[in-house]
């Protein structure tokens, strides 16, 4: 589990710290604040981290990742623009492994483009770490891997990682319960034959071509499930989980994010979407059992970006999507109080 992430000189921020919470984390911001940033990060750590390789060849396998997920040649387009020539970019990430009551620490530091790290954690995250990117992957799993593999395509290495863990064998018996939820949803199950994704209904198959992005989203969640990569402990990284959907599947999401969380699986998302993350607020204010939260707001400054921190929205003190919202309304509210004159 994450605990924090610390970050001196990374990308667009100079000094930031992000204490995670074990339930759900919402990473909030406009374009170009760095949430992809803060994701693919933290992602690619724990990604090396879970691996069962010696200490020297994480590093190796680290800077790879890094490379792989952010389509980088070296480690240096990850430090600051304009940094001192003397400075360094500081990352250290915090993460807990429960099953061996260890609290572990690691340290990168980047400097002249080269990738270092202190020390050498001895336990490993209980679970791979999944990472579902912006764009749904069912539609594009048939050969991806192989493809991927074998020619240097335009995607990073998120989406590869996630056609391997779609590639998982079913479970015989998996748990059924969100399972059924997102079947509800979506009105059937998606089912893999001869390589390609169906949706499976009462009155028939639909190629994955012809069903809604939105639908595949939810889709993959309970497939993830069905194959056993999405479980109790795991540990779920979402880029902006509401692309394509309607208001009215987002509400579905978010309530699938917050059973997701109670089943045991920690999150962290990124979005803008003030819609997503009000509802989520909602329901973390509405339920007895609500996971522990975290909303983690990043704002932009003239050079950098800052990050505020809250359990709840209404902590935070600065939303662009909020304030956008409300000059709108009072815009909405001054015209037509000026038509009626």
């Amino acid at each position: 589990m994450l605990k924090k992430l610390t970050l001196e000189n990374f990308t667009v921020f100079e000094q930031a710290e992000l204490d995670f919470a074990p339930g759900i984390n919402i990473i909030i911001g406009e374009n170009a604040s760095g949430k992809s940033h803060l994701l693919k990060l933290a992602y690619c750590i724990a990604a090396v981290w879970q691996e069962d390789i010696p200490g020297d060849w994480k590093l190796i396998h680290l800077t790879d990742k890094l490379r792989n997920v952010f389509k980088i040649a070296t480690a240096a387009p990850l430090q600051t623009l304009g940094i001192q020539p003397s400075a360094h970019t500081h990352v250290t990430l915090e993460f807990t492994v429960k099953h061996k009551e260890a609290h572990e620490i690691i340290n990168l530091i980047i400097e002249n483009g080269l990738l270092s790290t202190h020390p050498h954690p001895a336990s490993a995250l209980e679970r791979p770490p999944l990472f579902l990117p912006t764009k749904e992957i069912l539609s594009l799993y048939p050969n991806f891997t192989a493809l991927y593999e074998k020619y240097s395509l335009a995607f990073d290495e998120t989406y590869y990682d996630l056609c391997k863990a779609i590639d998982n064998p079913l479970l015989k018996q998996p748990d059924q319960t969100l399972i059924n939820t997102v079947e509800a949803i979506v009105g059937g199950k998606f089912v893999l034959k001869n390589n390609n994704f169906y949706l499976q209904t009462e009155q028939g198959e639909i190629n994955i071509f012809m069903v809604a992005e939105g639908w595949r989203k939810l889709g993959m969640l309970a497939y993830l499930i069905a194959n056993d990569s999405l479980k109790k402990d795991s540990l779920l990284f979402w880029d902006e989980p509401e692309t394509n959907l309607n208001p009215r599947l987002i509400k579905q999401l978010a309530a699938i994010l917050m059973a997701l969380s109670r089943y045991g699986v920690q999150i962290v998302i990124a979005t803008h979407n003030l819609f997503l993350m009000k509802y989520i607020d909602y329901l973390i204010g509405q339920a007895q059992d609500a996971p522990p939260c975290a909303f983690f707001n990043l704002v932009r400054t003239q050079q950098h970006v800052t990050i505020e921190q809250g359990s709840r929205l209404s902590h935070l003190s600065n939303l662009v999507a909020l304030s956008e919202e409300l000059e709108l309304y009072d815009k909405e509210q001054e015209a037509f109080y000026t038509n009626l004159l």
